[in-house]
């Protein structure tokens, strides 16, 4: 959805509001006990998360201009009216652990504040021009809600809440894998080509790449079942160094949700156990597992840079709205990479994340961009995620 990055005027207008509604639609349906979420990794309180959203709109795109500090934080031109305060709202400023304590809006309060941010975020954008430069935080602002919007699907599915409305895991059809043939292929976003970047997008540059296969779709639950089947989670050669580490820490067998009943294998979806169902992606695993996979296969994971040059250049390359895909790639800057206004967006990441690719059944169509750059520590297995495989 290439053009989600140049929106602009009522069409960017639209997307803000059909977003709002969405977070909306995934949250506030939910109990106030289900609001309650357990402290764990991964997931916040919906109640903070709600007027984090807020207070990331307010913050970027109405209390401007912005300064860093001496000590390195940004700081806003104009005091918080709508969605404030920073110490309590800002992800940098308030550690995870800490927001469990934090004194939160009431379900009534966020559901105004909310209202009230985005009515003001609205009537400033009709003031401003069409220009990448006046429109950067608006679309900034409506992609980070459109991620949240994601993260609250995966907190739905980590507590066992019910699916939300219009998702669907999908199903998968063989394919051959692709040969790919060497190439100096131009990886992260064309200078030239304008619109909104995030800042680990750029700059292009150029990678070399040799000759590869790669899976023209992600690994499905029945290819991986075999894997599960023929024991591969107890052999130690599928699990060196960090991998043997992580395995040895798990009390199964098996990807974490699925389990064995007599006639079948089940996965959890949400609120209910179904029939694991051999054509629809592996779902739910960590990057130890995926790689532990391909190397049952004789295989590997595929680069961040091969899985971009394959997506931009073979047609049969399938992808987007099924699982982010794990490479093999450690999350790190393009040369000569500069941080953007959000300065804790992408730098503070890199080095111990690995890089996903593609898009997930619950990340918005907006999102889903060849260049786009997702990055989970590698024992993460309650996001979306899956894989493919690749080889020389």
């Amino acid at each position: 959805m290439a053009e989600a990055r140049t929106l602009a005027g009522e069409a960017l207008a639209a997307a803000l509001r059909e977003s709002r509604e969405r977070t909306r639609a995934w949250t506030f349906d939910l109990s106030d006990a289900q609001w309650r979420v357990p402290q764990q990794p991964g997931v916040n309180l919906v109640a903070w998360e709600l007027a984090h959203i807020a207070w990331f709109a307010e913050f970027w795109v109405l209390r401007g201009p912005h300064t860093v500090d001496s000590d390195g934080w940004v700081q806003a031109n104009a005091p918080a009216r709508l969605a404030g305060p920073d110490a309590l709202f800002d992800s940098a400023r308030l550690s995870h652990i800490a927001r469990w304590a934090a004194p939160l809006p009431t379900r009534a309060e966020l559901g105004a504040r909310l209202d009230a941010q985005l009515d003001a975020c609205l009537a400033a954008l009709a003031q401003c021009d069409d220009s990448d430069e006046a429109l950067y935080f608006h679309r900034l602002a409506l992609f980070h809600e459109d991620m949240h919007g994601e993260a609250f699907a995966w907190l739905r599915a980590t507590q066992g809440c019910g699916t939300p409305a219009g998702l669907a895991l999908p199903r998968l059809a063989a394919a051959p894998a692709i040969a790919v043939p060497a190439a100096q292929a131009r990886i992260g976003w064309p200078a030239a080509r304008g619109g909104f970047a995030f800042d680990n997008e750029q700059a292009e540059h150029l990678v070399p790449l040799a000759g590869f296969e790669i899976d023209a779709t992600p690994v499905t639950a029945g290819r991986y079942l075999r894997f599960v089947e023929a024991g591969g989670y107890d052999d130690p050669a599928f699990w060196p160094g960090d991998a043997g580490v992580w395995r040895a820490a798990q009390a199964r067998s098996h990807p974490a949700r699925w389990r064995r009943q007599p006639q079948q294998w089940q996965t959890r979806w949400f609120d209910r156990w179904l029939p694991l169902e051999p054509d629809q992606p592996v779902i739910h695993v960590s990057a130890w597992e995926a790689e532990a996979y391909a190397r049952w296969a004789g295989r590997r994971l595929p680069t961040a840079a091969e899985w971009e040059h394959a997506a931009a250049s073979q047609p049969a390359f399938a992808w987007g709205r099924g699982v982010w895909e794990w490479t093999a790639s450690t999350f790190a800057p393009y040369p000569g990479f500069a941080a953007g206004p959000y300065r804790d967006y992408s730098a503070p990441w890199f080095g111990d994340h690995r890089e996903l690719r593609g898009g997930a059944f619950a990340t918005h169509a907006r999102l889903h961009e060849l260049r786009y750059r997702n990055f989970f520590q590698p024992q993460r297995n309650d996001v979306f995620a899956g894989f493919r495989t690749a080889a020389p």
